[in-house]
């Protein structure tokens, strides 16, 4: 019994950490006004939303690491890859270089990437960003409000991935890092869904 007890604690210390994943030592602001229930929104890995029940995402508009503006509901009626990463993300790592690949492959598909990069320092940013290849635009989120703006996305959970339909509404989540063939699926899958009309 004891030893039992000992593994399943040693399971949920370890479900623990990789929900914390590379959170910032001072953790990001709650989300004002989030009412996202708690379990519902830390699941790890993959959770696809039907197309009937996608939620709509907040407005999310800032400064990006080149100095540039970007409001993400300008790219409604592309697929849309939203990445929360970090330059002191270990597992970003690993991720970062997979996003990059196919942000490339599904450019030509009216995919778009970006990025939120967490509470992190301009220069090593910068330098994780070219060294992972990534050319789309990164916001940047100094204070972490961006992403603490996501009801579906707990606050420390870097790294993360939404990934948005022509609509701007969120049809896949990816708490923790995502690969490169499950990502390449999620939004090949999206950009052959028939794009909104007008009126919608």
């Amino acid at each position: 019994m004891a030893l039992s007890n000992l593994r399943r604690i040693a399971c949920l210390l370890a479900g623990a950490a990789l929900l914390a994943g590379c959170a910032a030592t001072a953790a990001p602001p709650a989300a004002v006004g989030s009412s996202a229930p708690a379990a519902a929104s830390q699941n790890l890995g993959v959770t696809r939303y039907a197309v009937g029940q996608r939620p709509q995402i907040p407005e999310l508009a800032g400064t990006t690491l080149d100095g540039s503006s970007l409001n993400v509901t300008s790219l409604r009626g592309h697929v849309v890859v939203l990445n929360a990463w970090a330059s002191y993300c270990e597992p970003c790592r690993t991720e970062s270089p997979a996003l990059a690949r196919v942000a490339q492959q599904t450019a030509a598909l009216d995919v778009r990437f970006v990025g939120i990069d967490e509470q992190d320092r301009a220069e090593p940013a910068r330098a994780f960003a070219a060294s992972a290849g990534a050319t789309y635009p990164e916001l940047v989120d100094a204070d972490g409000a961006l992403l603490g703006s996501l009801r579906l996305v707990p606050p420390s959970a870097v790294p993360s991935t939404l990934v948005l339909d022509r609509s701007g509404r969120v049809a896949a989540r990816v708490i923790g890092a995502v690969d490169a063939a499950t990502l390449d699926s999620l939004v090949r899958a999206l950009a052959a869904e028939q794009a909104p009309s007008a009126a919608s």
